[in-house]
């Protein structure tokens, strides 16, 4: 009964990693970006603080899109949480038109 158990577990396992072999070698299975989604970035991080808070915030910055965003760590929830999200060119011509 072990032996019946076991080798139907292996033809199981032989069956899984044969499909899994076909779809992942199989052509026509490249991803299409859309005109939507961003190519790759380069991202810097900074870590702080916000004023009032003691709760330890980090920034990340894509240098390619130009947008940052802020997470705060959540001990409760053991997650990191967006917190803010900005729109670096976007603050730079608002800042530009103001100064004109």
């Amino acid at each position: 009964m072990i032996r019946t158990r076991l080798g139907s577990l292996v033809l199981l396992n032989i069956a899984l990693l044969g499909g899994l072999a076909l779809v992942s070698l199989s052509p026509g299975t490249s991803v299409i970006a859309d005109g939507q989604s961003s190519g790759r970035g380069e991202y810097v991080a900074i870590s702080g603080t916000i004023a009032g808070t003691k709760t330890p915030v980090i920034w990340v910055v894509n240098q390619a899109s130009q947008e940052l965003v802020a997470f705060q760590y959540e001990e409760q929830r053991n997650q990191l949480v967006g917190i803010g999200y900005r729109n670096l060119n976007n603050d730079a011509v608002t800042i530009k038109r103001s100064r004109q």
